[in-house]
């Protein structure tokens, strides 16, 4: 009889979450997995690394991105292995996923196959990172914590993620403003500020970059 394997799969697409853990159990004996649809309950459950063998995080989700739900699991010196999962079309954010110390990442319009070797990949302790090339696939991660870089991730205020869904929407500056009742000169001052903090410089690439790390 297989071992026991223990899985939390934070995800608030519900349908998708259903189905891929029920897909699990059925085709992995001794998967047991636990599934969270709120972020901020899994962080209140999770006690520490002896609670689960695996943990998968969608990485755009309405209440905390999967890049800052890995930040907060990190930070409690959890050192769980952690698949990434996407259903977004933008290029992933692969290099802040490593960064975090993610041992891999699928996309979710990936086959049946895929999925379930990225599961048995990174139980066996190795990396799987689908859909874009990674030196490290076949071997071991490096366990050291932190990651290795010195750049961190971006973060933007409330005010800023505010601006950026609007002009996510199509709203030009003068719409911004009015909607969060501010004036164009504000505006323009969060604009720079977001600009800098993503490393871009149009509206389009702003959005798009914006996407990629799960921030709308």
């Amino acid at each position: 009889m297989s071992a026991t394997r223990r899985i939390a799969l934070v995800d608030d697409h519900r349908m998708f979450s259903d189905g891929f853990s029920a897909l699990l159990m059925q085709l992995r004996d001794g998967h047991i997995v636990d599934v969270f649809d709120d972020p901020v309950d899994f962080l209140k459950s999770f006690q520490s690394d002896s609670s689960y063998d695996l943990i998968i995080l969608d990485l755009v989700m309405r209440t905390m991105n999967g890049l800052a739900l890995l930040a907060a699991i990190r930070e409690r010196k959890s050192r769980c292995p952690v698949l990434m999962l996407s259903g977004i079309g933008a290029d992933p954010p692969l290099a802040e996923m490593k960064k975090l110390g993610a041992r891999g990442f699928v996309h979710k319009s990936a086959d049946t196959e895929t999925l379930l070797a990225a599961v048995d990949g990174i139980l066996a302790g190795q990396t799987r990172f689908f859909g874009a090339p990674d030196p490290d696939a076949d071997g071991d991660e490096d366990d050291d914590w932190p990651p290795r870089g010195d750049r961190p991730l971006p973060r933007l205020g409330q005010r800023q993620l505010e601006i950026v869904h609007l002009m996510a929407g199509g709203a030009t500056n003068k719409e911004v403003a009015a909607t969060l009742n501010i004036s164009e000169n504000t505006v323009k001052s969060h604009m720079r500020a977001i600009f800098e903090a993503l490393d871009v410089h149009t509206r389009t690439a702003c959005v798009r970059k914006a996407q990629a790390l799960g921030m709308i």
